[in-house]
């Protein structure tokens, strides 16, 4: 069904803006502390690049792409962004040894 009040899709873009603010920090601390973390960036970046030339973004229009794409890089950076404001080397998870 259809909302055409502009009061009710303004609140709609709200509770979906905070929705996305509240993914977007859970999926920065699952990216961040993956345990393999290397091999999860690897296989984000192949996914995006088949997401881009398959189905599953094929209903998106350049624009939403793009920020699609710029959403993904940009979670992908978190773990850098992060490490370089720890005081302490990164724990590997499980401990080696």
């Amino acid at each position: 069904m259809e909302n055409k009040d502009p009061d009710a899709l303004r609140q709609e873009m709200e509770v979906s803006m905070a929705m996305q603010a509240g993914v977007t920090v859970i999926l920065s601390s699952l990216i961040a502390t993956h345990p393999r973390y290397r091999e999860f960036q690897m296989h984000v970046t192949a996914l995006v690049e088949l997401a881009d030339a398959g189905t599953l973004w094929k209903p998106l229009n350049d624009r939403q792409r793009a920020i699609a794409r710029l959403y993904v890089e940009e979670l992908q950076s978190i773990h850098s962004r992060l490490e370089s404001t720890l005081d302490e080397p990164e724990t590997r998870w499980p401990p080696e040894g």
